[in-house]
Formats: C-alpha cells, sequence, structure tokens
C-alpha cells in the first residue's frame, strides 16, 4: 500500500471491524445522550454504528458522516442502522443542513486525519455545524511515545493454533505521525490491516477548537468521568460553541 486516504480504513476493516475488543459502549451512550439532550447529534466517522444505533435507542436523534460505503453498509445492516440517515463527507472538511446540538468523534477517529490542517478544519466544520451552546466532543488515545524504542514497536496480540496477531508500529515524532500494522496470520494467509495516524496533544486540540471558535470545557480520563490525569490512557475532550 503506497497511499493512505480517507476510505482505506473502511475498504480493509470494515470485514473484521466489528469483531474486534472494542470498549463496551454504555458509558460513551450514557455521556453523549446527557449532552444532546433535545438533539439532534452528528457523529462524524459514524462506522458501523457501534455508538450510534445504542444512542438512537436511548432516545436520541443521531446523524451520521463516513467516506466508506463498506462500513456505512455494515451499519444498515443491523437493527435499527438503516434508519439512521448518513450522508458521504470527509469529515476534514464538510457542510451540513440546519445545526446541531452535538457532534461527537470516538475511538481516536481526530487521528485518523494525517495533517494538523485537515484536523483544524474538522474543528472549523464541527464548529459551522453547532447551534450556539451546541457541543464537540472528541475521545482519543493520550500520545505516549515513550513506548517506542527507536521510534518502532512490535507486539503479538493473539496466538492460536492456526492464527496470530501481530502488531508493528513506526513513529516519526516530528510529525507526530504513526504507521502501523496489524498483522493477521491465518492458516498460512497473511493480511495487512493499517491504521496511518497523526496524534495530537491536549494542549494541541484545544488550540484548534479556540482556533476554530470553539471552547474547551471539559476533560476527563474516560467516558465515566474520570479525571484526567498524567496517567490516563485515554482523552475524552469536551468543546462548546459559545451562545454569542
Amino acid at each position: 500500500m503506497d497511499v493512505w486516504d480517507a476510505q482505506t480504513y473502511g475498504s480493509r476493516w470494515h470485514e473484521i471491524y466489528d469483531g474486534l475488543p472494542w470498549p463496551e459502549p454504555t458509558a460513551a451512550v450514557d455521556f453523549l445522550a446527557k449532552l444532546a439532550a433535545d438533539g439532534p447529534a452528528l457523529e462524524l466517522a459514524i462506522g458501523t454504528g457501534r455508538v450510534a444505533i445504542p444512542l438512537v435507542q436511548r432516545g436520541v436523534e443521531v446523524h451520521g458522516l463516513d467516506t466508506s460505503p463498506e462500513m456505512v453498509a455494515q451499519l444498515r445492516a443491523k437493527d435499527g442502522g438503516a434508519d439512521i440517515p448518513v450522508r458521504t463527507a470527509d469529515i476534514a472538511a464538510f457542510t451540513v443542513e440546519g445545526e446541531y446540538a452535538l457532534a461527537f468523534l470516538v475511538l481516536n477517529t481526530l487521528y485518523a486525519l494525517q495533517t494538523q490542517e485537515e484536523q483544524l478544519s474538522c474543528f472549523r466544520s464541527v464548529a459551522a455545524a453547532l447551534c450556539p451552546g451546541g457541543h464537540f466532543v472528541v475521545e482519543a488515545f493520550m500520545p505516549d511515545p515513550t513506548r517506542f524504542r527507536r521510534n518502532s514497536w512490535t507486539q503479538v496480540h493473539q496466538v492460536g493454533l492456526d492464527h496470530v496477531l501481530i502488531e508493528a508500529d513506526q513513529h516519526d515524532p516530528s510529525t507526530q505521525r504513526i504507521l502501523e500494522q496489524h498483522i493477521h496470520f491465518r492458516q498460512g494467509k497473511a493480511e495487512l490491516f493499517p491504521a496511518f495516524l497523526r496524534y495530537t496533544w491536549p494542549s494541541e486540540m484545544d488550540l484548534m477548537a479556540r482556533l476554530a471558535g470553539l471552547e474547551p470545557i471539559e476533560r476527563f480520563g474516560g467516558w465515566a468521568g474520570e479525571p484526567f490525569t498524567a496517567q490516563s490512557g485515554n482523552v475524552v475532550s469536551v468543546f462548546r460553541r459559545p451562545e454569542s
């Protein structure tokens, strides 16, 4: 693979995505439902609906954006998934009709945008989509460059009789990019599942929000409202469009 673009993740990962050990979404749904109030809510990179479907079941009107038809097809095949309005759009730069009380971006997906300019553009697009007083919530891992040795990292995640899953990463601290490959060996067949990321520091994310006209208002170490500390591995950041 020579080029990573907005469609690459969905085209490579859609068949295995729902079988991966993602966190159970109840705490995220509880958190988002309180902010959505009467809605509507907009999920950027809605994917297969891991969060959107249970949020709709809580009575929140949810709309979605995604670039991957393969991921959206997985969403459509689930109970309730066909009823969620989803529009094909690049989360780095989009426009919507109307205004939203809540926009949210979960599971490190902000980092899928490959440059600071694209990430800032995402914040600006969200700011334009929110109603006054509306909130933008971003969930991401806390960057930890110390886990890399000589700017690389390899780990064996699973070993079975006919299956091995290995992760191999390269880190470029000058660009804050991680080139990540998940290598699946199954009965003599090798499959590659790439995820190229450009991480941001919390302070950098706050500056992006301010440049886009949003206010940083809260930050937690997880969806249950855990304090954000130096030991936090996860970051849930809440931004707000000012009332005036």
